[in-house]
């Protein structure tokens, strides 16, 4: 059991993250920090980070009150499915239907409804 890639969207991986400033992007986001495949290792790397993030804020050092230490499983194609229903919610932005969109994977939580007008 060891370290993974976080990107590695063949596997079973559970994600840790620090919600932070992040300058490369100019924002607060979620950046993954480590990524496990044995959740005993994910979550003593959870309570080793947020025991750091509070004895950061304990010593009044200059941390931001939303940041915070979280985690998540990612199942084998989360990404896949994740990229697919970016790409359906771009194209319903920009009001076209690519061909074979029906076809796409889409998470659990994304559907895809066609209404037409009749004529």
């Amino acid at each position: 059991m060891a370290r993974v890639d976080p990107d590695d969207d063949s596997i079973q991986r559970w994600v840790v993250y620090h919600y932070r400033y992040d300058p490369d992007r100019s924002e607060r986001r979620n950046v993954a920090v480590a990524a496990f495949d044995d959740p005993h290792e994910f979550h003593a790397e959870l309570e080793t980070r947020s025991a750091q993030l509070r004895a950061r804020e304990e010593s009044a050092s200059d941390v931001d009150a939303a940041e915070h230490i979280s985690g998540q499983i990612h199942q084998p194609g989360y990404r896949r499915l994740q990229q697919n229903a970016r790409l359906l919610r771009r194209a319903i932005e920009h009001g076209v239907m690519p061909p074979h969109i029906e076809d796409l994977d889409l998470p659990l939580n994304v559907a895809l409804s066609r209404a037409e007008r009749s004529r």
